[in-house]
This record gives structure tokens, sequence and C-alpha cells, in this order.
């Protein structure tokens, strides 16, 4: 992974959050660019779990707690119910076991608390292009990148948080007319900005979403179903 990816602040997540007053913790926080952002923006508390130690050591200088280490495993210092928000951002698709890491952590979460989870989304048009004429290759990013060892859609997203006891408020898609947004110049990205605001919404909704970004709740234990 690239250093941007690991100082990347995250825009798209940071807008569709009202950080004041809350206790969120980020995993996967990378070097703290979006915890930073959020706490300026006036969260109470920000905490994160990350696997890198360069990227975690700069994080330590922007928040209020720092875990290094791996998410499945790594000792947490962290109650139940700790937390108003987990904020999963482009993280569960470099995992061996997702749902693992769900269970592990939503115990954290208050109840009535949200969850945030980005995922690239497999089924972008490029990306089928490309498995109908077998040309398939990884990258080093994007949904093609070689450290992802899971995949997800939209359904496959919503039915794993609704699997957790999760209700799905909002699924916001992120939609590209290329894969690669770095070499496109000024006519690609105005391309891209024509094409996010007509072709994709109207009738290329999942085709065109390079990303799902899913706001869910963790409700309240007596409004779960029973077992």
């Amino acid at each position: 992974m690239s250093a941007t990816y690991f100082g990347e602040p995250r825009p798209e997540i940071q807008r569709l959050i009202e950080p004041h007053g809350l206790r969120i913790l980020d995993v996967g926080c990378g070097q703290g660019a979006l915890a930073s952002a959020l706490k300026t923006s006036g969260a109470s508390r920000v905490a994160g779990i990350e696997a890198s130690p360069d990227a975690a050591a700069t994080a330590r200088t922007r928040m209020d707690t720092v875990v290094e280490g791996d998410v499945l495993e790594a000792a947490l210092p962290f109650d139940p119910g700790d937390f108003d928000l987990l904020i999963f951002g482009d993280v569960l698709e470099h995992l061996p076991d997702p749902e693992r890491a769900l269970d592990r952590l939503l115990p954290l979460l208050a109840d009535g608390g949200q969850v945030i989870v980005s995922v690239p989304n497999m089924r972008f048009y490029l990306v089928l292009a490309r498995l109908i004429a077998d040309r398939w290759s990884y990258t080093d990013s994007g949904v093609r990148d070689r450290t992802h060892l899971r995949i997800f859609t939209g359904r496959s997203l919503v039915s794993m948080l609704e699997s957790k006891g999760l209700r799905v408020e909002r699924l916001e898609r992120n939609f590209r007319l290329f894969e690669d947004q770095s070499q496109i110049g000024r006519v690609g990205a105005v391309a891209t900005r024509i094409v996010q605001r007509t072709i994709a919404p109207l009738l290329f909704r999942d085709l065109m979403a390079y990303q799902y970004i899913a706001v869910a709740r963790r409700q309240a234990a007596s409004l779960l179903p029973p077992p």
C-alpha cells in the first residue's frame, strides 16, 4: 500500500458524519488523517487500530489512542459500549475473515451507535469487462488490489451487516468512469463529473459504482429478533 493510502483523510466518509461529541474508533486508521479531521470537527475521543508500525507511529501524534497490530488478534484496551461510531474505511476486504472482525469489534459499539463501512465494488463495469475479455490482472490499488482477500458487492455488503444485527440506513455509491483516477487529465475529470451526475445514478447505479459506503446502526438488544 502507498503512503497516500495511509494518509488519506477520506472526505467521502467525513461528509457522512456529524462528529460533535462522538467517541469514534477508526479501524485501519492509517496515519490518522481521517480521525484527526473528525477530532478537529468536535469528536470527543478518537481511537484507532493500525497494523502498519510506521503509520501507527504517525497516528499516535494525532489521536487519543492507537492500537498497533492485527485487528483480529491485537489486545484491545476498550470496554463494551465505549464508542458511538466504528469506521471500517476500506479495511474489511483486506482481512481473511471480515465477519470475525465485526463480531470482535461490534460489542465495543454503544446501543444505537453507528458503523460506517466502505468497500470496493467487484461488479464495477471495468472489472467485469476485464473478466469477460480475459484480461484480469492485479494492481497496486483499486478494486483489483493484490492485497484484497475478500470481495464485495452492494448486496453482499448489506447482507453481511444485517446478519450482525445492524440496520443499514444509507448506502452511498462512489461513481467513477475510470478505475485509476490518477492519470485521467482535465478532459477525463470533466467526463467523469458528467457521468457521475447523469448516466451513472440513472442507468448504471451498481455497474458504475467503484465503491460502496454503508452507514448502519446497531439496534438495541431489546429490538433484535430472537436467535
